[in-house]
């Protein structure tokens, strides 16, 4: 159904008064209110919280998500929103955090990817904005948030809102993890 009135995502702009996207959106929305309001207002997706089911929900609707990842082991509210235009490498752990890929600012709409490498770590409340990247091995703290186009480098642990460095992670116990090179100079990861 999602392709169907939506189609695949692309980054790209879709302001409000120039595009169908955003009215399509809302009809999508509108659909399918069932999965997130089924069983007395815990959405379907919530009984399937960290577990291989919510992963495979999310690559079946165009996820690149890698081996072993934990989502939202307690929960998110928003769950991931554009699941196409987000990138999960291998072993992350995704808590009750957000992954935008969309920006609406005064009606001029743009979606963007999000990368999540291998390793990462988002805990609770966190949330990574529209075009940010998270490398590998890299920490977002409670109550944090990583703005549009910024990038978390390989074992930083960030924390505010803005996010800014805090410490860093020692790799003592790393495990190879094959990438690609990827949009935009980021580095992703492959399934």
């Amino acid at each position: 159904m999602k392709y169907s009135i939506i189609g695949n995502r692309v980054p790209g702009r879709y302001n409000w008064d120039e595009s169908s996207y955003c009215q399509r959106w809302q009809v999508y929305l509108s659909a399918t209110c069932i999965i997130r309001n089924a069983y007395f207002g815990n959405g379907i997706l919530d009984h399937l919280n960290g577990s291989a089911y919510l992963v495979s929900f999310f690559r079946a609707h165009g996820c690149h998500i890698g081996k072993d990842v934990c989502l939202y082991p307690t929960g998110a509210d928003p769950i991931m929103t554009e699941p196409e235009l987000v990138q999960i490498g291998h072993y992350a752990a995704i808590d009750d955090a957000s992954l935008i890929a969309h920006i609406n600012s005064c009606g001029e709409f743009s979606l963007n990817k999000v990368v999540v490498g291998p390793g990462a770590t988002l805990r609770a409340n966190s949330r990574v904005l529209s075009g940010a990247a998270m490398m590998a091995y890299s920490t977002l703290l409670e109550h944090s948030l990583v703005l549009g186009g910024d990038v978390v480098d390989e074992g930083d642990t960030m924390q505010g809102w803005p996010a800014e460095p805090v410490g860093a992670y020692s790799p003592f116990w790393r495990f190879s993890v094959r990438s690609e090179e990827g949009v935009r100079g980021f580095r992703v990861w492959v399934r």
